[in-house]
């Protein structure tokens, strides 16, 4: 993988974040030994819940790829497998809950199992409704919500209330306004380095994560160069553990100019919605209706491919790169149609399967072959 140029290095809340996008949450006892975690897997598990309970949310993402647990097929995602053989083994021992959110028939037989072999009381759910735009589904995701809430307050032994929303939805969208100014940076950083620093986001409170970036941003922005003669390219795609890919790209000749992936600047979107009065919950809800979509959800035929369309053009990508870990059904079905139309819109498409998030030898050689082919 490519290493970030010396020249980034001698910014030491940048290195925090690096650091802390390495670890994970591995270290989050020691790092943050006054602070509570809560364990979640999917973006549409809404994190201001988790905050207004008084907890972190920690996306929780396996280290490497482990054999297939016992409870599991073999023919499970390596995110599925790899975080219960991480729950078996201990490591999430000392999370407040873990919480799922239906998005595939993996991750949810994955809750039913990790409710079972992992911790009965404290694995909790929500299931977004999979047409968000159907009649009644904001109805039905606010009262999910409301739920889940309710049990989040529960494990935290308080009652959370419209103030404690408030706060939390207010931060996030702190957030999300950092991390649009970190995407727009983009085209003028190292792939890698900016795929780091949203993961991290995922991974480490969030309050001292606003604080830490908001320092960083202006150094980035001073750092920022024109991407050269380097090959603008769009990734789309699920959760990715790490930053290989995105540094494989940049080795060989590419930049990411635009991410859409599940730990990437997806995550973040903070869209544009109507007014939601003084109900909180109803704002925040709003939002994981209302913010792009993966392919776990629906909105219409068409408005996923709109989306990676547009965002290509005015991100000026040549080419395209969809990633398919093995195994997950949702992105494979996906990748035929996003491929079609981006290969219609001008671009070069290449659909590369991931066993896990780790780029090795035979995606170098893939990818290698694309970006010369550019």
């Amino acid at each position: 993988m490519s290493s970030l140029d010396k020249s980034f290095t001698g910014c030491e809340p940048l290195n925090l974040l690096l650091e802390e996008a390495a670890l994970n949450g591995a270290r989050r006892e020691e790092r943050y030994p006054e602070k509570t975690f809560f364990g979640f897997m999917c973006s549409y598990m809404p994190e201001e819940l988790v905050l207004a309970a008084g907890m972190e949310p920690l996306r929780l993402l396996p280290t490497s790829i482990q054999g297939a647990p016992a409870e599991l097929p073999a023919y499970c995602c390596s995110l599925a497998k790899g975080n219960l053989s991480l729950a078996k083994s201990g490591s999430f021992k000392n999370l407040a809950g873990v919480g799922f959110a239906h998005t595939c028939d993996t991750m949810q037989c994955l809750g039913g199992i990790w409710k079972e072999a992992i911790d009965r009381n404290n694995t909790l759910f929500i299931v977004p409704p999979v047409i968000l735009n159907a009649p009644g589904a904001a109805r039905y995701y606010y009262v999910e919500a409301k739920n889940l809430l309710a049990r989040l307050g529960e494990l935290a032994g308080r009652e959370p209330g419209d103030e404690d929303l408030q706060n939390a939805l207010e931060l996030n969208r702190k957030i999300r306004g950092l991390a649009k100014e970190l995407d727009e940076l983009r085209p003028q950083l190292p792939s890698h380095l900016v795929s780091a620093l949203l993961r991290a986001g995922q991974v480490m409170p969030r309050r001292e994560y606003a604080a830490t970036l908001e320092r960083v941003l202006p150094f980035l922005k001073q750092k920022a160069a024109g991407p050269g003669n380097r090959h603008p390219v769009l990734v789309s795609g699920p959760v990715l553990e790490n930053d290989s890919l995105f540094g494989m790209v940049e080795e060989l000749g590419g930049r990411v100019v635009a991410d859409d992936t599940c730990t990437g600047y997806r995550h973040y979107v903070e869209p544009q919605i109507p007014g939601t009065g003084n109900d909180p919950l109803k704002a925040i809800i709003s939002r994981y209706i209302e913010m792009p979509i993966c392919p776990s959800r629906n909105r219409g035929l068409e408005t996923r491919m709109d989306y990676l369309e547009r965002l290509a053009k005015e991100r000026r990508a040549r080419a395209a790169i969809i990633i398919v870990r093995k195994y997950c059904d949702p992105h494979a079905w996906d990748s035929v149609p996003v491929a079609k139309r981006l290969r219609a819109a001008g671009l070069q498409v290449l659909v590369l399967e991931l066993e896990g998030a780790e780029a090795g030898g035979q995606e170098r050689t893939r990818l290698q072959a694309f970006l010369e082919s550019l």
